[in-house]
């Protein structure tokens, strides 16, 4: 069990910020409370986080990269914030997200990106879907009104993917219907206290270097609206000649996919961090 080892007093310190038991939560459910993203992100941030901070010392990390949310653990990895600041964020990015506007995703698998975001582009008036993630050449996730996804499911299949798989989510997520979100969220991230960075975070868009506060700022809240181009993150790794793609989570989810987009980088899983 988790409870009394060294990750456990980020849970402490966490559940007397969000005013719940979020240790509790997580090991004891209720399943379907804790999947409801307004608990579910800063669960994952904590869990993360902590994981991170027990086993630092055994890198050298030469760049952070997170995956959607993820973003945010790296950019506190990376020292942009404090960890209350991060349970602070998460919590709000959670509770606003939930209460967003309604719609789905559903990854796409075996069709190429491009061709999905022509089949986006061709919905029309039928529906809004665009491309939430591009997760590697074969995976890509939509993201949209029911009507869009739905269209973009059927089109999708008649266009020759393997599968279309509906996601177990409550909203839109990274696409444009979440902008009332992201307004809101834009102004918790403006009173968030935000140092430079001692190490660069390469944002979601494939590109960024974030080390300067207003710029991730910026990331933090358009982020909430765009793709997360997970293969143009994992492309740039290799173009500057890292040689080793460190996943930190409780389960492998990130390196099965990057392996597939660079399988000449060395990749290790930390799940344990000496929690």
């Amino acid at each position: 069990t988790i409870v009394g080892t060294p990750a456990w007093r980020f849970f402490e310190e966490a559940s007397a910020i969000v005013g719940y038991n979020l240790g509790k939560f997580c090991l004891e459910g209720p399943e379907d409370v804790l999947n409801n993203t307004s608990h579910a992100q800063v669960a994952i941030f904590v869990t993360c986080y902590s994981l991170w901070q027990l086993s630092k010392e055994r890198y050298e990390a030469e760049l952070f990269v997170g995956h959607s949310l993820g973003e945010i653990t790296a950019l506190g990895a990376a020292g942009a914030f404090s960890f209350a600041e991060g349970v602070r964020l998460t919590k709000a990015r959670g509770e606003l997200m939930a209460g967003g506007p309604q719609g789905g995703m559903a990854a796409v698998l075996g069709l190429d990106v491009e061709v999905v975001y022509e089949l986006c582009a061709s919905i029309g008036p039928e529906g809004t879907c665009q491309v939430a993630n591009e997760n590697s050449p074969a995976q890509t996730v939509v993201s949209g009104d029911a009507r869009g996804v739905e269209r973009l499911t059927t089109l999708a299949r008649e266009k020759g993917a393997k599968r279309v798989v509906p996601l177990n989510v409550s909203g839109p997520f990274h696409s444009g219907l979440m902008e009332p979100v992201a307004k809101e969220f834009a102004n918790v991230v403006e009173e968030l206290d935000i140092r430079p960075c001692h190490t660069p975070v390469l944002s979601n868009d494939g590109e960024s270097m974030l080390t300067n506060p207003r710029e991730i700022k910026e990331k933090l809240v358009t982020q909430i609206t765009g793709p997360v181009r997970f293969t143009r993150q994992v492309q740039k790794l290799a173009q500057m000649g890292l040689e080793e793609f460190v996943e930190v989570s409780p389960e492998s989810l990130l390196v099965s996919i990057a392996r597939r987009i660079e399988p000449n980088l060395h990749f290790t899983l930390v799940t344990g961090g000496g929690i």
